[in-house]
């Protein structure tokens, strides 16, 4: 009989059938025993079907959840596992063939962590290097895991391991949240006297959003979600938000030229990161003043 625990993948995923594939195909080449595995993809109201993107096995189960927001539908898987871990990772995420087995390996070192975050390496869909803005973005500012979990008491869920018992402790993702939910998660667990712990071997990669288009849209959905959270701080919280996002979108074209600021190498380089930069802090200034004048 294994001494090995059961583990229970949760996946939840809006469209992009084909990355969804991908991410599928790696869970189904695990180095991890098959039968102690059970993969919840749950189905967030998809406009596309994502059924063909899950494989004919006995391990991988799709779920739909019609609530809007990605931790709703991870509550639903969370409902769903029997695991005696809970892994969670993204639909467009590609875990490593040891992923579920180095994550269980963390969960077990000495002193045991209440919950770990592994790495998160982007890659790009045009070759090995950054070429766009929003690459020279996405490489210098997300998912920065370690710092994530080492100064800010959270880690991405895009790669996240736990047991259920510490699971349920914490308590459910809120639902309500569109974005910041593993930051919420996160912080509760720490404030409870959680230890989360980075582990650099669990490794998933991840696509850079390359474009401005998906750019925009991750950094409007991450400052709804910041003002989700900061809302009940009261309207002057509202205004230092936007007035320091718009301090940095201006002052990024002087530091990045000073040094103060990492950028990329090269004049053309630095121009892309740094119009990059001040679109993402327009974005999130607007979205705090259509707060503010809903207030």
């Amino acid at each position: 009989m294994s001494t090995k625990p059961t583990v229970s993948v949760i996946i939840p995923v809006y469209n992009d059938v084909p990355a969804l594939q991908r991410c599928l195909s790696a869970l189904a080449q695990q180095d991890y025993p098959a039968e102690l595995v059970q993969i919840f993809v749950v189905d967030n109201a998809s406009t596309h079907d994502v059924s063909p993107a899950v494989p004919s096995d006995l391990r991988f189960h799709l779920l739909h959840e019609s609530r809007p927001g990605s931790y709703a539908a991870r509550n639903t898987g969370v409902r769903a596992a029997t695991g005696e871990v809970l892994a969670f990772t993204d639909s467009d995420c590609v875990p490593r063939p040891d992923w579920l087995r180095r994550g269980v390996e963390a969960l077990s070192s000495q002193p045991p962590p209440d919950a770990i975050g592994g790495a998160i390496e982007l890659f790009f869909p045009h070759g090995p290097n950054p070429r766009t803005g929003p690459d020279h973005f996405e490489i210098r500012h997300e998912f920065q895991q370690r710092k994530y979990i080492e100064e800010w008491s959270f880690a991405a869920t895009a790669n996240v391991f736990v047991t259920r018992k510490v699971f349920d402790r914490v308590g459910m993702f809120n639902p309500q949240l569109k974005s910041g939910g593993d930051t919420d998660w996160g912080t509760r667990l720490v404030a409870g006297g959680g230890r989360l712990v980075y582990a650099p071997q669990v490794v998933v990669g991840h696509p850079a959003r390359s474009s401005w288009i998906e750019l925009g849209r991750k950094s409007v959905r991450v400052a709804n979600g910041i003002a989700d959270r900061t809302g009940h701080l009261g309207r002057r919280a509202l205004a230092d938000r936007a007035y320091r996002e718009a301090k940095g979108g201006l002052s990024v074209w002087v530091h990045v030229w000073g040094g103060s600021r990492p950028a990329p190498t090269g004049v053309l380089n630095k121009v892309r990161y740094a119009a990059a930069f001040s679109y993402v802090r327009a974005l999130r200034v607007g979205v705090h003043l259509r707060r503010l004048t809903r207030r």
